[in-house]
């Protein structure tokens, strides 16, 4: 084994249990609010858990990456100069995918759970345009949403605070701060966590695309022992 493909070995390993972590991590906030409502659709923790950048943009399009450069290792049928190449050129995909990953995550963190953001938590509150996420500059890292005791609507004199989804299902009462501080917990985990998945799988592609071209050019060991083979044979041929 030559060492590109030692390196490619490592990268397609690495890429895929990041691509694992950011499709679990993305689905934590979905399962939490099919788990505690008994429906999907339902209550959203964040508006940004449904642009899937751990199912897309960390999951799906990291995967095709990780089959090549796994194929393109030792013993594997790709284990040539072009699988190398197609193996480096998929990293792109999978660097766009990582990319979007990241940027729904930074914006998810900086606006907050959708309670901190809209005061409530429904669908009907969510904005699914790129308008919001043309323009990096204009984000700003205020965090008091997470650092505040409360940041959802003031709840009434009486002390009887009822929750905010709306459904089939007639309103019931919750007890309000230990649903919006669990909110708050789950939606800063998944999102730093996807955040640092993205940029790392950013770091392996790119990592990987290297060891592709080197591999493209260099040639593998399969290659080398094809002529060894090869060689042999027409010596035995003349003997």
């Amino acid at each position: 084994m030559t060492c590109t493909e030692k390196w490619s070995s490592c990268n397609g390993f690495s890429l895929l249990v990041l691509a694992l972590l950011a499709i679990a991590l993305n689905l934590t906030p979905l399962v939490a609010d099919y788990v505690e409502d008994g429906r999907p659709f339902y209550s959203p923790i964040s508006c940004y858990e449904w642009w899937l950048p751990g199912l897309i943009g960390g999951g799906l399009l990291v995967l095709p990456a990780v089959s090549m450069t796994l194929a393109a290792r030792k013993k594997g049928s790709c284990n040539n100069r072009t699988g190398m190449l197609i193996s480096s050129l998929l990293c792109i995909i999978s660097i766009i995918g990582s990319a979007y990953c990241t940027v729904i995550s930074i914006y998810a963190i900086s606006k907050g759970p959708l309670i901190c953001e809209k005061g409530s938590n429904t669908l009907d509150h969510c904005d699914y345009t790129l308008g919001n996420l043309s323009n990096l500059q204009s984000l700003t890292f205020d965090l008091t949403w997470f650092l505040n005791e409360t940041c959802g609507p003031t709840p009434p004199a009486d002390g009887n605070v009822t929750t905010y989804r709306q459904g089939m299902l007639p309103d019931f009462e919750l007890d309000y701060e230990i649903n919006e501080q669990s909110q708050k917990i789950i939606h800063i985990t998944v999102f730093v966590g996807l955040a640092v998945v993205g940029l790392l799988e950013a770091i392996v592609a790119l990592s990987q695309m290297v060891a592709g071209l080197f591999g493209c050019l260099c040639g593998t060991s399969k290659l080398k022992r094809n002529k060894r083979k090869s060689s042999g044979n027409f010596n035995y041929a003349y003997s």
